[in-house]
Formats: C-alpha cells, sequence, structure tokens
C-alpha cells in the first residue's frame, strides 16, 4: 500500500512554475537548495469514513523551474507550494484527491521603466483555480488563473478564471504536444531524506493552452486587449511549457 501511495506522491505531484519551449527530450537537472522545512498543517480533513491508513498528505513544494505562457516567460525563484491528499478506499478501490492549500508569490515579469519597481514594473502571481486530481497515466491536473498586477490593471486582471483555467498536467513522462513544441520528460522521484519521507521530481508538461485575460483596468476592453497583445495570448497548445522542479514531503493520515 505505502508503494503504491509513495508512487503517486513522488511520479506526478507538483506545481507550477514551467519553462521555455525545449527542443531536448528531456529537461535538464539543475542544482537543489538546502531542503525547505515541510508543514502539514494545510492537510485537508478527509472524506467521511476514509482509512486514515490509505491516504497521505502530500506537500509539493517548487523551489525552481520555469513557467512559459505565450510571450511571458520566467524563472522560479520563491516556492510555490500545493498541498493535497490522496488515497483509496482498500474495499472497493476507488482513489480520490482533495484539495488542501496552494501558496505561491508574486514574481516580477516586467522590469520597470528606469528601475521603478512599483508603477511600471509588471508582477504576476499563480493563483489555484480548481480542478485538483490524476489523469489515467498519473499526471497531476492543477487548473490555475495568473492574476497580473500593475497599478494601471487593477487586482482583478487575471489570465485564465475559474470557469476557463490553465489547465495543466504535469507529469515525468514523456509528453505530446503539437507542434512547435516537441516532447520533454521530468525527472523520476528520487528519495532525499527519511522524516518526514521527502523526494526529489521534477514534473512538466508543454501541451496545455492559455486563454486571454479578464477583468484587466475594471474589465475596460482596451486594456484586457493591451495585456492580451504584450502577453501572446490566448496562446495556442504546443506553445506555452511549465517544468516543475520540486520536493515532494508525505505522511499517511494515521502518522499524522
Amino acid at each position: 500500500m505505502k508503494t503504491t501511495l509513495r508512487r503517486i506522491a513522488g511520479g506526478t505531484v507538483a506545481l507550477a512554475a514551467g519553462g521555455a519551449l525545449l527542443s531536448a527530450v528531456a529537461a535538464p537537472a539543475s542544482a537543489a537548495p538546502t531542503l525547505p522545512t515541510f508543514s502539514f498543517a494545510d492537510c485537508p480533513k478527509l472524506p467521511a469514513g476514509a482509512d486514515p491508513a490509505f491516504w497521505q498528505c502530500n506537500v509539493a513544494y517548487t523551489y525552481g523551474g520555469t513557467f512559459k505562457l505565450g510571450k511571458i516567460e520566467t524563472t522560479i525563484t520563491k516556492p510555490i507550494i500545493l498541498t493535497y491528499a490522496n488515497g483509496f478506499d482498500p474495499v472497493t478501490l476507488e482513489e480520490g484527491v482533495v484539495f488542501g492549500s496552494f501558496k505561491a508569490e508574486k514574481f516580477q515579469v516586467q522590469k520597470g521603466l528606469f528601475g521603478d519597481p512599483f508603477l511600471t514594473a509588471v508582477y504576476a502571481q499563480p493563483k489555484y483555480a480548481g480542478g485538483l486530481g490524476f489523469t489515467e497515466d498519473y499526471r497531476l491536473k492543477l487548473n490555475l488563473r495568473v492574476n497580473v498586477q500593475n497599478p494601471i490593471l487593477t487586482g482583478n486582471c487575471d489570465i485564465g478564471s475559474n470557469s476557463n483555467p490553465i489547465r495543466l498536467q504535469l507529469g515525468i513522462a514523456p509528453t505530446n504536444p503539437p507542434p512547435p513544441n516537441t516532447p520533454i520528460q521530468g525527472e523520476p522521484p528520487t528519495p532525499v531524506q527519511d522524516e518526514p519521507p521527502t523526494l526529489k521530481t521534477t514534473v512538466v508538461d508543454n501541451a496545455f493552452s492559455v486563454p486571454g485575460s479578464n477583468g484587466c483596468g475594471l474589465g475596460l476592453g482596451p486594456i484586457n486587449a493591451l495585456v492580451n497583445s504584450y502577453a501572446g495570448i490566448p496562446s495556442a497548445a504546443g506553445r506555452n511549457t511549465a517544468i516543475f522542479r520540486q520536493y515532494v514531503a508525505f505522511r499517511t493520515y494515521d502518522q499524522l
């Protein structure tokens, strides 16, 4: 049972940060930072009747990677943390996933004119938009929207939305994107510490599309159009890439 849970946690968990268009088959490795301190405080409550021995809480800590949405491309330098539970019914073998929390800081996508970090700089912050689960081949399904921040745009300017999100399917197996992207693959999970059990992995997706913006500049059409033009969105599948380098710590619920 724990082998199955460990495979699910380490092989596909993940979160955001993805990268430039890659022509290589594999995502290149990069040096990992010192292991973070993991908190299980955001582990969600289990469904009624769930056996805690057959469910585990996962904390996926993305420490690096790249994220390319249309013409916006950034290197992940601040952590993105996804907490969720997954498990199964030992009688029916029905599997389930329960969302816990998603935490990400804003990152700069455009430097301000003449070094100004406020009025003319542009920041983006990934937000959870629902849809957490697994595909049949154990890629992690994660829906996101990206809040674009600048005084002119107001605080409600998003790329994607809860009803029309960026739909990631993150995994380690080779992707199958439409051109011009070519297949890439992640890195299999490897143990890095025993307490709490922690794996290092890289998960990827470069076959997703990116919708246009909404709510920018009080929802005024010209401002939305300006953001779309700047970001190169909507962006069709095959022109966007996510690569998340991460640690995944986990405990079964009877150990929490």
